[in-house]
């Protein structure tokens, strides 16, 4: 007969969770380089003009994405940021709307959650 103390079981108990939480995932992670993951962003009027609403498309290249993926467009202006959730359309592809209040090129930083992989990318938006 053994004799487990209460700091064994729970040893035990919490081995034995994580090596369940860890066998029974339901998707299988595939190991990607985030340095071949790329995204090409497009606005749709192109070109934007300042004070009126664009749609901002981003496709990406170097993985395979589906809806479970997240992505959000973060526009810099100066020091302060404003996130843009941004909604799968297929083909790799994630769009939202938003409207740029001045001309010129922005920084827009393009954010991908996908498993366990965030990867930023900087594109430049030009409004005319």
């Amino acid at each position: 007969m053994f004799v487990f103390s209460k700091k064994s079981a729970l040893t035990v108990l919490a081995v034995l969770s994580f090596v369940l939480m860890t066998a029974c995932s339901s998707t299988p992670e595939t190991s990607v380089d985030p340095a071949n993951v790329d995204v090409s962003v497009t606005t749709n009027p192109s070109p934007a003009q300042p004070n009126s609403k664009v749609r901002l498309s981003g496709q990406f290249t170097g993985i395979e994405l589906n809806k479970s993926a997240t992505v959000s467009f973060e526009i810099r202006k100066g020091d302060k940021s404003e996130f843009i959730d941004a909604v799968y359309e297929g083909d790799n592809i994630f769009e939202a709307d938003y409207t740029f209040t001045q001309s010129g090129i922005n920084e827009v930083f393009v954010h991908l959650y996908t498993g366990d992989l965030h990867v930023t990318k900087k594109k430049p938006v030009e409004i005319q």
